[in-house]
């Protein structure tokens, strides 16, 4: 099938042709998940958060004046959703249900997977997912996008409508606390 145009794929979405509508969320719904993921965590209804991301891209398609990438637009609005659910999570001071934290990242893991791989992948994913929750949103934000989605830091920069320096600021000192968060586990 040929792939259609950014500009010509956002001015069918914005006369509300249904089948452009599902071609863009086809083409953006397995990146969106995966940051959704990877940002969030397991204390997250992913799919909620999702939804609300493609409600937002398709209210706000009208406006997008193609100064970034399509790609880079739909991130920012997916860190803006994302930022909010974790706002709202630090102001609720939320809980995390035990058991249904791990379902969604061991559904993920391949099906020849050892028991003892799964279980040591699901304590790495437990360390892991608890120091990035000690991060600041805007440092877990900046390292999600480099270190998992392969942003770079302009690309960063413009989905989070922040300056290059500040990208690279919270990157350094994302990585450091990260670094402190996990040192009794990479030794020293």
């Amino acid at each position: 099938m040929k792939k259609i145009p950014d500009t010509e794929l956002i001015e069918k979405c914005v006369q509300g042709n249904r089948k452009a509508q599902h071609c863009l969320f086809d083409a953006y719904k397995e990146k969106v998940y995966g940051f959704v993921f990877k940002t969030l965590g397991t204390g997250f209804d992913t799919d909620d958060v999702v939804q609300q991301i493609f409600i937002n891209v398709f209210k706000s398609l009208k406006v997008f004046k193609g100064n970034a990438s399509l790609d880079t637009w739909v991130y920012r609005i997916g860190s803006k959703v994302c930022t909010d659910q974790l706002r709202k999570k630090y102001r609720k001071r939320q809980i995390a249900v035990v058991g249904q934290e791990y379902s969604e990242y061991e559904n993920s893991l391949p099906d020849n997977t050892t028991p003892l791989s799964r279980l040591e992948n699901n304590e790495l994913h437990e360390v892991l997912t608890e120091a990035m929750n000690l991060l600041s949103i805007e440092k877990r934000m900046v390292l999600v996008l480099y270190e998992m989605e392969d942003k770079n830091v302009e690309d960063i920069a413009c989905i989070m409508n922040i300056p290059v320096g500040t990208v690279k600021s919270r990157l350094f000192h994302g990585r450091n606390d990260l670094k402190k968060h996990l040192k009794r586990y990479i030794g020293g």
